[in-house]
C-alpha cells in the first residue's frame, strides 16, 4: 500500500509541475495536475491531504534522493572537504534546476510566509545529505551549525541561479565556502570555544533560574 501511494504521490506531483509554468503552485494547479492523470479530489486528498505542500516537498526531495543516488564514496574520493561540499552543492541545485521555469514557481511556494518553516526543513535536509555524502557524521556542537551554514548557502546559491545564471551560482557557492572556511580557521586559533562558551552561559543562566540541579 504505501509503495502505491509513493508511486502516486510521485505520478501527481509531477503532473502538477507540467502545469505550474503556467499556473503556479496552488490549489488551482494540483487539481489541474489531478486531472491529467484522472484522479478524484478524495484520491488527491488521500495522497497529498497538505496539497500544494506536500507537491513542494516531494518535488524538493527528489532532488536529494537524485544526489543520494549519483554521488558515492568512489565519486567523491580524492576530494578535500571543501571540494566536496561545493561539489554536492553544485550537483543538488542541478537538479533543483532541470526545469527552471519549474523551480521558480516551487521556490516562490516555498518562501511564502506560511510555508517558511517548510523551506527551511526541505533546505536543513538537503545540507544534512551534503555533509553525510562528505563523510561527516559528527553528532558534537559543530553538527547543528554546520547544517546551518550549509542551508544558507543553498538557499542563496539557489536564489543567485535563478536570477543571475549558472556561472553567478557557482561564484556564489565560492565565496560562501571561502568566508565560511576563513571563519573556520580563525576560530580555531581561538583559546577557547565559542559553542562552548555559549554553552556556559545557557548552563549559569540555568542555574540562576532552576538552582544548581539544573
Amino acid at each position: 500500500m504505501t509503495d502505491v501511494l509513493t508511486a502516486l504521490e510521485t505520478e501527481l506531483a509531477h503532473a502538477v509541475a507540467a502545469v505550474m509554468p503556467d499556473l503556479g503552485l496552488n490549489s488551482l494547479s494540483v487539481r489541474a495536475g489531478a486531472k491529467r492523470i484522472g484522479l478524484s479530489d478524495a484520491e488527491v486528498a488521500l495522497v497529498c491531504p497538505n496539497g500544494p505542500a506536500d507537491i513542494a516537498a516531494i518535488l524538493w526531495r527528489e532532488g536529494d534522493r537524485a544526489v543520494e543516488a549519483e554521488w558515492t564514496d568512489e565519486t567523491l574520493s580524492g576530494l578535500k572537504i571543501r571540494e566536496k561540499i561545493a561539489t554536492l552543492l553544485r550537483a543538488r541545485l542541478a537538479a533543483a534546476c532541470v526545469n527552471e521555469a519549474v523551480t521558480h514557481r516551487l521556490v516562490g511556494h516555498l518562501c511564502l510566509p506560511q510555508h517558511l518553516g517548510l523551506y527551511k526543513r526541505l533546505l536543513w535536509e538537503s545540507a544534512d545529505l551534503v555533509w553525510r555524502k562528505a563523510g561527516d557524521v559528527a553528532l558534537d556542537e559543530n553538527h547543528y551549525s554546520k547544517r546551518l551554514i550549509v542551508s544558507g548557502i543553498l538557499a542563496t546559491a539557489l536564489m543567485t541561479r535563478l536570477t543571475r545564471g549558472l556561472e553567478a551560482q557557482n561564484e556564489q557557492i565560492d565565496r560562501n565556502i571561502d568566508q565560511v572556511m576563513a571563519f573556520e580557521k580563525w576560530k580555531a586559533k581561538l583559546p577557547f570555544k565559542p559553542e562552548s562558551a555559549l554553552l556556559n552561559v545557557v548552563e549559569t543562566l540555568g542555574k540562576l533560574r532552576f538552582g544548581s540541579a539544573a
